[in-house]
């Protein structure tokens, strides 16, 4: 291989590189608005791959002449027809039927592609200017997507500039809510109670906390659900539709942010452009540096990439590569174990919202917080088979149990501040996952999905209780304001 031919390889392996990586990331972004967009990995993945490109064909003309561009121009509208197939595939087909639709279509326009390869110069000409067109496209989409992020961000704060309604009398308690997500009741019970063995730590909880066993969440995606406990409404629509575009002032968190310090931590909601005007401190998790760029690849790579793909042995390297980084960082801590360190001070009243991303899909840890090596992308779904549920199920437990350990950790540190004796302390979920071979998934008629935990520690308590009544989760955080309520009317009166 001379030097011109091995200069042309390389700059046709950069350009499959840029072009496979935009497409897919251009229709996640839009087709999933309520993850947080890091502009920033967003303007170097764009602007990177417009030089690239740019950059590579003109050396191409000038290093190797008329034929390696040629070539080079044939091998990238090779790459762009892919990538808009793929571009397709990911926006207009069900998940169930992508694979399928890519190689149907590979198959139909595979003679097209032959055709257009041994054209003549005036054919790939034209084919070129249609892989032209097509890169503008991408790029187009990228001022959509930008333009969308500033509607967002200019709604927010016409909308959060409001007058917040009257204050709550609160009465120097701390409350610390925490919602873990995709937690199902009934994958850890046993004989109706917290099975010691995969939860030992909220066994222990639930006998001195007060316990509603019979709790059932209203929605099965975590962008209702929030807004379903934090507005106390069963009609929501979504995260953004509900605190970005149609925020109500009169909600809990504002309620309450009158006499407390409001901290929330989350994972992947807008929560800290929706509480803007709430929250004293908001940290949402998936930020920060290298981690963008990590977490994007690995968003991209589960949502665009067919299964039939991920699934083969070089797919699981190349999953492994890109989630080494992503894994060290989840081993650095969780935001359950960093909820104490938000800049509290605590010396009057504080109300911290966690939303722990655990035990929710992938399936990674192992029960005492090792990383597996190889774990299920996805939840359950239909297509699977009785011993892949069966083996996701016990991933499932054991990252539960993982889940429990992080808990009693933070039990723990609440303990170690003297704070555990003085805190209203929630313990919620906003929806479960099934792995019943008949019914996989997130139907909300079964109770592996509908049976979520909701326990409550009032101040002080040291004897538990179970509350039998059905509730279901748009009156949970009413509950925890009849039982502050109730606390403060057992005080007795100060001494005249």
């Amino acid at each position: 291989m001379n030097s011109g031919s091995a200069f042309a390889a390389v700059l046709i392996a950069i350009n499959v590189v840029t072009l496979s990586f935009m497409v897919p990331l251009n229709s996640h972004i839009l087709a999933h608005p309520y993850e947080p967009v890091c502009i920033s990995c967003l303007l170097t993945v764009y602007g990177g791959g417009i030089l690239v490109v740019g950059f590579s064909l003109f050396l191409a003309n000038w290093w190797g002449g008329e034929k390696i561009a040629l070539r080079v121009q044939k091998f990238l509208t090779v790459i762009g027809i892919i990538s808009f197939l793929h571009l397709i595939q990911v926006t207009m087909v069900p998940s169930g039927w992508r694979t399928l639709s890519v190689i149907l279509c590979v198959v139909v326009l595979a003679p097209a592609v032959i055709g257009f390869l041994r054209g003549q110069k005036k054919t790939v000409i034209l084919v070129h200017q249609f892989f032209f067109l097509l890169f503008l496209y991408e790029v187009l989409n990228f001022g959509r997507v930008m333009l969308q992020a500033h509607e967002v961000e200019a709604n927010s704060e016409s909308t959060h500039n409001r007058v917040r309604p009257v204050a709550l009398n609160e009465d120097g308690h701390h409350v610390f809510w925490i919602i873990f997500d995709e937690f199902s009741l009934v994958q850890t019970l046993e004989r109706d109670r917290f099975d010691v063995d995969v939860a030992p730590n909220l066994a222990t909880f639930s006998r001195t906390s007060t316990w509603y066993p019979h709790a059932r969440t209203l929605f099965t995606s975590t962008e209702r659900a929030i807004p379903g406990l934090l507005l106390g409404k069963r009609d929501v629509t979504d995260f953004k539709g509900q605190f970005l575009y149609d925020f109500d002032s009169q909600n809990y968190l504002s309620s309450l942010a009158q006499n407390m310090e409001v901290f929330i931590l989350g994972n992947y909601l807008p929560y800290c452009r929706a509480f803007q005007e709430v929250a004293e401190r908001c940290r949402v998790y998936l930020e920060g540096g290298f981690a963008d760029y990590v977490h994007l690849a690995n968003s991209v790579w589960r949502r665009s990439v067919p299964g039939i793909l991920r699934d083969t042995k070089i797919g699981r390297k190349l999953r492994r590569l890109i989630l080494l980084q992503s894994d060290q960082r989840a081993l650095q801590g969780r935001p359950i174990t960093r909820a104490l360190s938000m800049g509290q001070s605590f010396d009057h009243p504080t109300f911290t919202f966690i939303h722990e991303g655990l035990p929710h899909f992938p399936y990674r840890f192992r029960s005492n917080g090792d990383l597996r090596e190889i774990a299920y992308d996805s939840g359950p779904l239909q297509e699977m088979s009785h011993d892949e549920l069966e083996e996701m199920q016990e991933f499932y437990r054991e990252q539960v149990t993982y889940v429990d350990s992080l808990f009693g950790e933070f039990v723990a540190q609440l303990k170690a501040k003297e704070l555990y004796d003085q805190s209203y302390i929630v313990i919620m979920s906003d929806h479960g996952t099934s792995f019943d071979p008949e019914k996989p998934g997130r139907p909300l008629e079964h109770e592996q999905v509908a049976r979520v935990p909701f326990l409550i520690k009032s101040p002080g308590q040291t004897r538990g209780a179970m509350n039998p009544r059905s509730i279901n989760t748009s009156e949970f955080f009413g509950e925890l304001l009849d039982q502050m309520e109730s606390m403060k009317q057992q005080r007795p009166l100060p001494p005249k």
